[in-house]
């Protein structure tokens, strides 16, 4: 067996206590070891839940009474738009694009959605101001944020609900 030296042991711990406070201030550096790394982003955390599939209204109406008939043609288009409930420093551009990626799904603040084909309805006799509309397919979900420091202390939070086109068009009848 080797016998060690005094000069070597006190070698060894100055070396642990030189080295290791350099090792310990580098690994705090590193976002990978830091277990604050999330609250260093650039913006809110958004949370999406309890989605659904809806229909949202579009600006282009036909209007009639009883008997008339109502047509949508082929390349009509019409603008649909998102309704999101914020208040706070949360943009709708920022809720609507968390809820598209979460989702899967293609969704925007506002888009334009064209009809490929025509479409023709009778309004039932005895109705009067009927319409049909050009809108879109959508999502309704509600939806929260969190807002961290660089501390990680939070620093806002807010939540809503909304409702969000896709490009997809889509026919209703008020009747």
């Amino acid at each position: 067996m080797r016998a060690i030296s005094k000069s070597s042991i006190a070698v060894a711990v100055a070396l642990c206590c030189v080295l290791a406070p350099a090792t310990a201030a580098n690994a705090a550096d590193d976002p990978i070891v830091t277990p604050q790394s999330e609250c260093y982003g650039s913006g809110p955390d958004i949370a999406v839940s309890n989605v659904s599939t809806v229909y949202v209204p579009g600006d282009f109406r036909a209007y009639g009474d009883g008997g008339a008939v109502l047509t949508i043609s082929a390349g009509q288009s019409s603008t649909v738009s998102a309704d999101v409930s914020v208040s706070g420093t949360v943009t709708e551009d920022a809720v609507v694009a968390s809820a598209s990626e979460t989702i899967g799904v293609s969704l925007g603040v506002s888009q334009t959605v064209s009809q490929d084909v025509s479409g023709s309805y009778t309004v039932p006799d005895g109705l009067t101001a009927q319409y049909i509309e050009l809108g879109a397919a959508g999502r309704a979900f509600d939806w929260s944020s969190a807002t961290y420091n660089s501390n990680c202390v939070l620093i806002d939070s807010e939540s809503g609900s909304a409702v969000a086109p896709t490009d997809s068009p889509y026919f209703y009848k008020s009747w």
